[in-house]
């Protein structure tokens, strides 16, 4: 982590460096120096997305954010530093270094808020969009250098729109709100294989935009009407707004794809953590232990003809796995139906140990109907009984009660000789079931002598899928 640190400022450090002696190169020769040092900008924002794993869409988003934005920034930094030297060339120096370093360190600001690393697919498929864009924006890039390098642009006419601009709040809130039905309805859609179709729709929406805008910030509407708006002063205008929109469009764009990057992360994690947690089940299923000391006590039973007592045991043990069979593939069940669950589960280890083992319930009907992950009360008493003496000596005693918010399994701590180390597998699924749910945590207490593991409650109504 310290080393793609230290190469990122390295990569901003040397960029604004060669942006340096770019512009002091072409000033000396006479030569516009504003595209040489869009290529430069471009490929500093490349290489750092690179490095940060960013995604293709992320990357196109960011060269254009860094386009406008270095454009402004360079303006108002040359602006401050005239009143710091009378030099020209050494101001524009100045003025440039600072603006790519903004730059630089403001893009891994944002790869950082917004993490959307793009490890599957990589970039590879879908390089040739990337370079396709970067040269669509460098062609942006030009024209719109052509345009205030026209006699019609000049500091002080571009100063007096963009504050008529920025001035109607309306115009502005009006163009997000556009800006975010298109992108959400875009979304919805889904992409296309005519990208053809998609530009010119892009293209479309953003001139249609920036022309509402644009009128809406020329007449003074809806605040007033100012109707001394020229013909001139509404192109000036006009390509002001798509300058705007552009970047209103790319940072918009910016935070949906982060969320719902995030949500699509949350959700597959969700589905990974639920596959776990089922796999868990299904070996609880087939435990060859549970199944061999079941199989020798309905043996026992049957080899002393305590056929009534056998009968029972064997419609308490198909119940049980009934139980996890039907559950299978739900996330949350009634606590009630869990109980009637742990009570057979129950049942059949008073055969095994006898009086060595006794379960205490003491949850008021009223909670009855309140949620719980299936088998997980289940998996806190196997627990109990897995790392602690049964003995009619050193009774177990295991008791489950609630408060109405949580449910609390309690048992004395015997501890065996040769205990097995715990893996806390179990735990582990279950504390993220529950987070993954709905951010609820578990609480584990060893104290006193007792061990107590408190799951929470989920709502009466809450999915049962």
């Amino acid at each position: 982590m310290k080393t793609l640190k230290t190469s990122t400022s390295i990569i901003i450090h040397l960029f604004a460096i060669t942006h340096v002696i770019a512009t002091l190169s072409c000033r000396a020769s006479g030569i516009d120096d504003s595209l040489l040092l869009t290529l430069l900008t471009m490929l500093m924002i490349l290489l750092i997305c690179f490095r940060k794993k960013t995604s293709v869409e992320f990357t196109a988003a960011y060269i254009v954010l860094a386009n406008v934005a270095g454009y402004l920034t360079g303006i108002g930094v040359a602006t401050l530093l005239k009143h710091l030297s009378q030099s020209p060339l050494l101001v524009h120096a100045l003025s440039t270094f600072v603006t790519t370093e903004l730059l630089g360190w403001t893009i891994v600001l944002l790869t950082r808020i917004f993490r959307t690393e793009d490890r599957t697919s990589g970039w590879t498929p879908r390089i040739r969009w990337l370079l396709l864009a970067t040269a669509v924006i460098f062609l942006i890039r030009l024209a719109y250098t052509e345009i205030f390098n026209s006699r019609y642009f000049t500091a002080e006419s571009s100063y007096r729109i963009i504050r008529m601009l920025a001035g109607n709040s309306f115009a502005i809130l009006l163009a997000i709100f556009l800006n975010i039905l298109y992108i959400r309805s875009m979304r919805r859609r889904g992409h296309t294989k005519n990208v053809c179709y998609q530009a010119f729709l892009f293209c479309l929406f953003v001139l249609g935009v920036s022309a509402v805008t644009a009128l809406l910030a020329g007449y003074g509407l809806p605040f007033g009407f100012n109707d001394t708006l020229t013909w001139n002063e509404y192109i000036l205008l006009l390509t002001i707004s798509i300058l705007a929109e552009l970047c209103i469009y790319c940072i918009i764009y910016i935070i949906d794809l982060a969320i719902v990057t995030r949500k699509s992360m949350f959700e597959e994690r969700e589905k990974a953590h639920q596959a776990q947690y089922r796999y868990l089940k299904l070996k609880q299923q087939v435990n060859p232990h549970f199944l061999f000391n079941s199989l020798n006590i309905l043996d026992c039973l049957v080899c002393d003809h305590r056929d009534e007592q056998a009968s029972i045991y064997i419609h308490k043990l198909a119940g049980m796995y009934r139980y996890m069979l039907q559950n299978e593939s739900d996330v949350l069940v009634p606590l009630k139906e869990e109980l009637t669950f742990i009570q057979m589960y129950s049942d059949l280890l008073k055969v095994r140990f006898g009086d060595g083992f006794r379960l205490e319930t003491d949850i008021p009907e009223e909670y009855s109907g309140y949620r719980v992950i299936p088998c997980s009360i289940q998996m806190l008493v196997e627990n109990a009984i897995k790392h602690n003496t049964v003995s009619e000596v050193n009774v177990l005693v295991i008791r489950i009660t609630s408060d109405g918010k949580t449910v609390t399994v309690t048992n004395n701590i015997i501890p065996k000789l040769s205990g097995s180390v715990s893996t806390g597998i179990g735990l582990a699924n279950i504390r993220q079931q529950y987070m993954d749910l709905n951010g609820s945590r578990i609480e584990i207490s060893d104290t006193g002598g007792f061990y107590r593991v408190s799951i929470p409650l989920i709502g009466k109504y809450a999915a049962l899928h």
